[in-house]
């Protein structure tokens, strides 16, 4: 097990999972605070008079994504790694 690359690869499709669900809720969240609404059938922040408000992505959040990203994928292949060693 100690050569196997299958916690890794776990680690790392558990940790962009946790990433997708992250940005979806940031972005629900910065939506709400601008004023808007999410219109559940098309995923868009609408604004009042059904104006569509654009929401970017700040280097921070994307700072905070790589950080999420790398931190889940460890955490996630180590415990994998300790649940196949006993």
């Amino acid at each position: 097990m100690k050569n196997n690359l299958l916690p890794s690869l776990v680690g790392v499709i558990v940790s962009l999972i946790a990433v997708w669900w992250l940005h979806g809720f940031l972005l629900v969240d910065r939506c709400l605070d601008s004023g808007g609404a999410i219109d559940h059938k098309t995923n868009l922040c609408m604004g009042e008079n059904n104006q569509i408000i654009e929401l970017a992505t700040s280097s921070g959040t994307l700072a905070i994504y790589c950080v999420v990203i790398m931190g889940v994928s460890l955490l996630t292949g180590s415990f994998i790694r300790k649940l196949f060693k006993r």
